[in-house]
């Protein structure tokens, strides 16, 4: 059994092997995180700022900058009635943070830089009916099917974490990017895993037969021409020289002008979409939806 949080509202999960359940104390911590009200801007909340507290005087000295790691309370516990690792319930944590589309810890200070107070702010779709439920049964399901191979879990939380630090609203967009194409990547190793290439597949070509795999839409940004594809030509001189949109780091931006696409937001769908099929089989009219919008999309898994 882990405690972990922070998550706002009541559990209360029965899935085969694990239970999940609120701590006595959930109401009173939801209460003591929404009193840092000035912490908190758009349903993220921020660390505190860092000091030091003068002993002759027990005045309190603020340093000019904050601390990036932080913690917050825990507000539920999880349960295995047979977890064969440390890993299994971190891998649940991991899972249960993607559905709910917050982040989630058992560790004493498990938040980098800031994190959202209510569900859904890192995901793009809403659970319909038990699907929070049935996420805990699929993720049982993908841990016992990867005994054998403890690299896969440990993707998934990989591709998951990357994807929610590119989303930290103070990020420039070539951050962003670079932690989105990391989650790619990741989602592409655990596909890739199971297959037996004599060869790797070049990088341009990846996105395009990860979506194949798992029966979805390769959007045109993934779709090579001439040996490149958008993401490569942004990915390649980004990765290995510095470059973002011919300028250094943080000079230039993509998607204005004449292009006006938000190549982020699109790969943060696809992102979702990944995941989601990486987990579900079964979740067709989700993973085929769209990647090009803001609007969330409901989501029904069994």
């Amino acid at each position: 059994m882990v405690e972990f949080g922070y998550f706002p509202d009541d559990l209360s999960i029965n899935a085969g092997q694990v239970c999940i359940s609120s701590l006595p104390g959930r109401e009173a911590a939801t209460v003591d995180v929404s009193a840092l009200s000035q912490r908190i801007h758009n349903d993220w909340i921020y660390p505190p700022q860092m000091g030091v507290e003068i002993t002759e005087t027990g005045e309190f000295r603020a340093n000019p900058f904050h601390t990036r790691i932080f913690s917050l309370p825990r507000t539920h516990q999880i349960t295995h009635k047979k977890s064969d690792s440390d890993g299994h319930l971190a891998f649940h944590l991991w899972s249960l943070s993607f559905f709910t589309g917050m982040r989630l810890t058992s560790t004493a200070a498990g938040f980098l830089d800031a994190t959202p107070i209510k569900p859904n702010k890192l995901n793009d779709f809403v659970l319909l009916g038990d699907s929070l439920s049935a996420s805990v049964e699929l993720a049982e399901r993908f841990w016992c099917s990867n005994q054998n191979k403890p690299e896969q879990p440990k993707r998934f939380a990989a591709a998951t974490h990357s994807l929610f630090l590119a989303q930290y609203p103070q990020a420039l967009q070539f951050e962003s990017f670079n932690y989105l194409y990391t989650a790619l990547d990741s989602c592409y190793r655990i596909k890739a895993c199971d297959k037996a290439f004599q060869r790797d597949i070049s990088h341009p070509k990846r996105v395009k037969w990860l979506c194949e795999e798992l029966g979805i839409d390769a959007p045109d940004w993934a779709r090579p021409e001439n040996k490149e594809t958008v993401l490569s030509k942004i990915r390649n001189p980004a990765t290995h020289e510095g470059l973002y949109e011919q300028e250094p780091l943080g000079f230039a931006l993509h998607g204005i002008g004449d292009s006006n696409q938000n190549l982020n937001l699109e790969m943060q769908a696809l992102i979702c979409r990944l995941l989601v099929a990486i987990i579900a089989s079964d979740s067709a009219d989700y993973v085929r939806s769209p990647v090009n919008t803001r609007n969330q999309h409901g989501l029904k898994l069994t």
